[in-house]
């Protein structure tokens, strides 16, 4: 395996069959793609920017890997959210098993709870600050 491609030589050496091989014909795909000079766009649907997809979209956009997103409006609020409040997130590893209890002391907290994220509920002003007033009834499109 060659240190200087690491994760193509080894999806390559061992991703040889069914699903796996469509990811090795999917990744020569995308690379022969970009380097015709052609756009790629990557479309999300669901949840995965509580994954931090942002980030790492952030560093195929810096480097031309990436020209156009198409995501659901709930990707787009997660990350907006996660960009202007991401230091008052809490995170609570068992929020499935929490009592009624639990959930008010953390609503009393001043906690609003999304999955296993408790962001506090000043983050939601910041959110309207940072898109320039975006989230207010008053916004004019």
């Amino acid at each position: 395996m060659s240190n200087a491609r690491p994760i193509s030589s080894f999806i390559e050496k061992h991703y040889l069959h069914f699903n796996a091989a469509a990811l090795v014909d999917a990744a020569k795909g995308y690379k022969a793609h970009k380097a015709a000079g052609k756009k790629m766009m990557v479309t999300l649907a669901g949840a995965m920017s509580t994954a931090e997809l942002g980030k790492i979209l952030a560093e195929m956009i810096r480097k031309g890997q990436v020209d156009i997103i198409s995501c659901t409006g709930a990707n787009l609020e997660e990350d907006v959210m996660n960009l202007v409040a991401h230091d008052r997130y809490e995170r609570v590893p068992n929020y499935r098993d929490l009592t009624p209890q639990q959930e008010r002391d953390l609503l009393d907290r001043g906690m609003n709870r999304v999955t296993d994220m408790y962001p506090r509920a000043r983050s939601i002003p910041s959110f309207g600050k940072a898109c320039g007033g975006c989230g207010s009834r008053t916004t004019r499109r």
